[in-house]
């Protein structure tokens, strides 16, 4: 069986190696220093500085297969991860040329333009500007601000409503789109092989924190009427078919009033969206993954139970007791479960955990996410549960 590196080791990482365990594989992760999930359960781990060329290269060594838990990887890295793939010693998936296109925001919106895939209209900025009245006569005045790269989990992110002065906009490479107020924020997980065979999961509806910008609950399946699942699943399907890559991805979309879809992002990863899967469907996006990147057959996938999940976001006002190292605790008497991840406390919104709720229906599984979060309000369910 191949060795599979996993450059990043956050919970994502942590996650596919539990998976890749499950299906026999080693993993090696290369990481960063801190409190890492991954590095709990991997069975090699290399520790560096991001930039760091020289213990890339002994991970990469060590690794057959390579594939990543985040996009936000340094150019000299990948630089090596690249030679290292044409000098035949590994196979990278997704490939390098896919990651750098995805990770850079205004080249993936060109990329889903020159493609003829729905996307909402944009304009790079790459630093400062003197004046907003070509934005607002474009897009009117609301308006969503994202870096180009090193964005997540709310960071770099930020909604302009109104946009008024140029002093509002970050002076830094970044694209400007218009604000969607109440727009239905959907995703969907495709999961393709080398092969060009593809799986896909049911789409999830995502609902944000306004003040962090960041999810903190997925429903699946998604609030949305039949026929439009059905059109958000083959829109996904065709984007990842055009990318030609070999992986999980996360594909987010808008849905405007009117029904029609809009491809916010690709994530070439496993995704926070696709956590629900873990308990929901009959394979999670964890072990799609790792069997999409070893050459292993994609399982076909069905919901079993509709479910919810609760991101358990740090908060400064309401101190949690964490858990020091990942584990997963079970609400006796329900189908809901508390993930944590294993970290230290470190700024407000940082996720800790999540919470994973299933039930014969969608009404049930919310109430078994509700009642876990009152019990983890009371910490009955961090570390000394």
């Amino acid at each position: 069986m191949a060795r599979l590196g996993i450059v990043g080791s956050g919970q994502l990482a942590l996650y596919l190696t539990e998976a890749a365990h499950t299906l026999g594989v080693e993993v090696a992760v290369l990481s960063q220093p801190g409190d890492a999930p991954a590095l709990a359960i991997a069975d090699r781990a290399f520790v560096a500085a991001a930039d760091d060329v020289a213990v890339a290269e002994e991970f990469l060594a060590s690794c057959d297969v390579v594939t990543f838990d985040k996009e936000d990887i340094p150019e000299a890295v990948l630089g090596k991860i690249l030679e290292s793939e044409q000098r035949g010693d590994c196979v990278v998936r997704p490939g390098v040329a896919v990651l750098r296109l995805l990770k850079d925001k205004a080249c993936q919106k060109q990329w889903l333009v020159n493609n003829g895939l729905p996307t909402l209209p944009y304009r790079v900025l790459t630093g400062a500007v003197d004046s907003v009245d070509s934005l607002t006569r474009e897009f009117g005045d609301a308006v969503v601000q994202k870096s180009r790269s090193g964005g997540y989990d709310g960071r770099g992110v930020q909604i302009l409503a109104p946009l008024e002065t140029a002093g509002q906009l970050w002076d830094t490479g970044s694209i400007v789109e218009p604000y969607l107020p109440g727009a239905h924020e959907v995703a969907v997980i495709v999961g393709r092989a080398a092969s060009g065979a593809m799986e896909v999961f049911p789409p999830v509806s995502m609902e944000f924190d306004s003040s962090l910008n960041a999810v903190h609950t997925v429903v699946m399946p998604a609030i949305l009427a039949p026929e439009l699942c059905s059109q958000a699943q083959a829109l996904a399907r065709t984007a990842i078919e055009k990318l030609d890559g070999v992986g999980v991805f996360a594909v987010e979309m808008f849905v405007t009033a009117a029904g029609e879809l809009l491809i916010n992002e690709i994530s070439p990863r496993v995704h926070n969206s696709g956590h629900i899967t873990l308990d929901a469907c009959n394979v999670s996006q964890f072990e799609q993954h790792v069997r999409a990147v070893v050459g292993l057959p994609l399982v076909p996938v069905c919901l079993e139970q509709p479910g919810v999940m609760l991101n358990i976001l740090e908060e400064a006002e309401t101190p949690l007791r964490y858990p020091a190292a990942p584990v997963v605790k079970a609400l006796p008497d329900s189908g809901a479960k508390a993930y944590w991840y294993g970290k230290t406390p470190g700024r407000p919104g940082r996720k800790m955990g999540h919470i994973n709720a299933v039930g014969p229906t969608l009404a049930e599984a919310t109430e078994h996410a509700r009642a876990a979060l009152v019990r983890l309000g009371n910490n009955d369910m961090g570390a000394a549960a």
